[in-house]
């Protein structure tokens, strides 16, 4: 979802409630005393971080953006130890119980870093994205032979 100030914020404002609602489906299973923090944590990120994480490779991050992604992370967090809203515990102390840092902006940085280099190393494949990455100009019957004129 992208408007026409090429504004991702709505297209992330649905991947975290998806990713909301996947949990809330399995808040059982998170607030169960049967299962370690640390199943918890991979459940996490197996069920609920690869929702959140769909098509992040072409997300523009703005600071609201950001500040919204790491605030998801701690309602998880916090859901996950039973940390009522109305305790007060600082979201240091919850990373601390969580044995954890904020994780969600580095492993954004690092699938969009992973795309980038995907699209410089495919020659054949993504030429045109390449050629846009890149600034670069190329006419559409030049295009089909592969050659970029700068």
């Amino acid at each position: 979802m992208i408007n026409e100030k090429w504004d991702h914020s709505q297209e992330v404002k649905c991947r975290i409630e998806k990713a909301r609602a996947a949990f809330n489906q399995m808040a059982k299973l998170f607030k169960s005393h049967n299962l370690n923090m640390h199943i918890k944590i991979k459940l996490l990120y197996c069920y609920i971080f690869s929702i959140l994480f769909y098509g992040v490779e072409s997300w523009t991050l703005t600071k609201s953006t950001k500040k919204r992604l790491e605030a998801f992370e701690m309602w998880l967090y916090r859901r996950v130890l039973r940390i009522s809203w109305m305790d007060r515990v600082t979201n240091k102390a919850v990373l601390e119980r969580m044995d954890k840092d904020l994780e969600v902006m580095n492993i954004i940085k690092s699938r969009k870093l992973a795309y980038f280099g995907h699209i410089m190393r495919n020659e054949e494949k993504y030429s045109l994205l390449k050629s846009v990455l890149q600034g670069r100009y190329v006419a559409e019957e030049d295009q089909e032979e592969g050659e970029y004129h700068g």
